[in-house]
């Protein structure tokens, strides 16, 4: 296809694959404001973030077969209108647990829409154009880590913490209007209907090695990149004292390090090799983790956190695209449930992690440099276990 029709195809899709990040980062800044509002601690309104988490990764299991069995089309409007509901009983929430109960929904919501947005694309773009537009999209997944959380800290100070959520319910009325007028139908006519849940199906592609041990790494880092998440607004805010203005700077300024190591990410798998290049991202988030542990307890500052937090997030952006690639590799034939499987583990992992550090009786800065350091320690380890002619194998692909 020519470039316009790519370009269009990415405009349309766009709003629908911001609903994860926009869920997650948008009300960043207001946690401390909804922590005095609801009357609980920070740690529990940190757990929102992990349901949130967890609703998008489980929930991959049951949407990928859906959007097969009942089309893009009406999945997308379903998931769209579960965002919406979400967000505003979290605006309508007085106590924690309906404020669960609507990140939970949420959660759903921003789960369905992602997987239609890679559906979409596999139907309507041959493959280099759909590298083309994964490429475009990722680049706007970058960037809305960097803008959302300044508008969040805009509608927080303006209106309120209820504001940002009012703002993402407004957001899915305007992505429902413009899929039901220009999204279209796309299911292949020889797609196979496919049940909802099947363990012998993911059962084998989890006995794959090298599935397993890519997952894991994949783990690592996306639990590394929200226990920061999570954390960030108890240690910037609350210990340190930034204002919400300056932490939406602090966080939006490390996500465009995210971006931009995410860009070179590629060329440099070409030159070293997949296997390589996940390995460096994981020495990465241990050395990033490190630094923290040894550097934030003893002169507590916006740089003794963020710059460690900048060398986890190199980390990240090394391992998560490449580790991804070479657990995919294996599975041509069972990409969709490879694909399901991989999201799911991933980001149920990850909410996981971040939710034990939560618990840890430890400082807010030794828990997220402990837990890092942990994830990244599980990941060398794995990589070390894995045979040399699979490792070889990830490099020749690359």
């Amino acid at each position: 296809m020519t470039q316009s029709p790519v370009i269009s195809l990415v405009l349309l899709l766009l709003p629908l694959i911001l609903f994860g990040p926009m869920g997650i980062d948008i009300y960043l800044p207001a946690m401390p404001q909804m922590a005095i509002s609801l009357g609980v601690s920070a740690a529990d309104i940190q757990l929102s973030l992990s349901v949130f988490m967890l609703a998008v990764g489980l929930g991959q299991l049951v949407f990928g077969p859906l959007v097969d069995n009942k089309g893009r089309r009406p999945v997308a409007l379903c998931a769209i209108g579960l965002f919406f509901t979400g967000s505003l009983v979290s605006a309508l929430a007085a106590e924690l647990p309906l404020l669960l109960l609507g990140r939970l929904i949420q959660g759903l919501g921003a789960c369905g829409t992602s997987v239609v947005v890679f559906a979409v694309v596999r139907d309507k773009l041959d493959a280099g154009d759909s590298a083309r537009a994964y490429s475009y999209l990722n680049g706007a997944l970058c960037l809305a880590p960097a803008l959302a959380p300044v508008l969040g800290a805009w509608l927080t100070l303006s209106f309120g913490w209820q504001a940002n959520f009012l703002f993402l319910a407004l957001f899915a009325t305007l992505a429902l209007v413009l899929v039901m007028a220009r999204l279209r139908e796309s299911r292949p006519a020889h797609t196979r209907h496919q049940p909802l849940l099947s363990p012998h199906a993911y059962q084998a592609v989890w006995r794959h090695r090298a599935f397993r041990v890519y997952v894991l790494t994949c783990v690592a880092a996306m639990g590394s990149i929200l226990t920061y998440v999570t954390f960030a607004p108890l240690i910037l805010m609350v210990q340190l004292g930034l204002s919400e203005a300056q932490f939406a700077l602090a966080f939006g300024a490390n996500a465009l390090v995210v971006m931009a190591a995410s860009f070179s990410a590629p060329r440099l798998s070409r030159r070293l090799g997949r296997h390589r290049v996940v390995k460096r991202g994981a020495l990465c988030l241990l050395g990033g983790g490190l630094a923290m542990l040894l550097w934030l307890p003893s002169a507590p500052s916006v740089w003794s956190f963020m710059l460690p937090v900048a060398l986890c997030s190199v980390g990240f952006s090394l391992v998560l695209g490449a580790a991804a690639a070479s657990a995919m590799a294996p599975f041509a034939d069972r990409a969709g449930r490879a694909a399901a499987l991989l999201g799911c583990l991933q980001m149920a992992g990850a909410a996981t992690a971040s939710y034990l550090a939560s618990l840890l009786p430890l400082s807010p800065g030794e828990a997220c440099a402990l837990t890092i350091m942990l994830l990244a320690a599980l990941a060398l380890l794995s990589l070390n276990r894995l045979p040399r002619e699979q490792r070889r194998l990830a490099d020749a692909d690359a």
